[in-house]
């Protein structure tokens, strides 16, 4: 019976460890759970501000579209591209050693149909934050199955912006 019951225990905590699929959260929330995660810390360089920086101030940065590359920056730290590019990223010339920041997005419903793959940014040494930004009117769910492979490192997020 002891047996049995600790086996249990160990067989659930092994299939609970593997079941760790990284949380892919909404903008505004992400930012408000890593502030109150951040509230008793007193530095200045919190993650939630160096977040907020790289969404809202200008940044040195990469557009790669359709296979077209067009930087702007010495050592740009934000790469912009779309669902359909983002297959093709490994094979370009893009220099990614100091990218923190990828946003995708989504323009088109057809774009609701390609799977967003992660596993294609391995060689991004820096990379933290995975930005999928929609401007067409789609639902939370539609967005995160639409990732695949989603490295533990990255902090992954969204936003639907149905202002269109």
């Amino acid at each position: 019976m002891c047996f049995t019951l600790l086996t249990t225990l160990l067989t659930a905590q092994v299939s609970k460890s593997n079941d760790k699929t990284p949380q892919v959260m909404e903008v505004k929330s992400l930012i408000a759970a890593m502030k109150k995660s951040e509230q008793n810390l007193r530095s200045a360089n919190s993650e939630s501000k160096r977040l907020e920086n790289l969404l809202n101030d200008v940044q040195q940065t990469i557009y790669f579209y359709s296979g077209k590359v067009k930087s702007y920056g010495n050592k740009p730290n934000s790469l912009f591209t779309d669902a359909s590019s983002l297959s093709s990223i490994a094979s370009s010339n893009i220099s990614v050693e100091n990218i923190e920041i990828l946003t995708v997005k989504i323009d088109d419903t057809a774009d609701l149909n390609i799977p967003i793959d992660l596993s294609v940014l391995s060689n991004f040494s820096k990379l933290n934050y995975v930005y999928i930004l929609s401007n067409i009117s789609t639902t939370d769910t539609s967005i995160i199955k639409l990732i695949k492979n989603i490295n533990p490192g990255y902090t992954v997020f969204y936003k639907i912006d149905k202002s269109e």
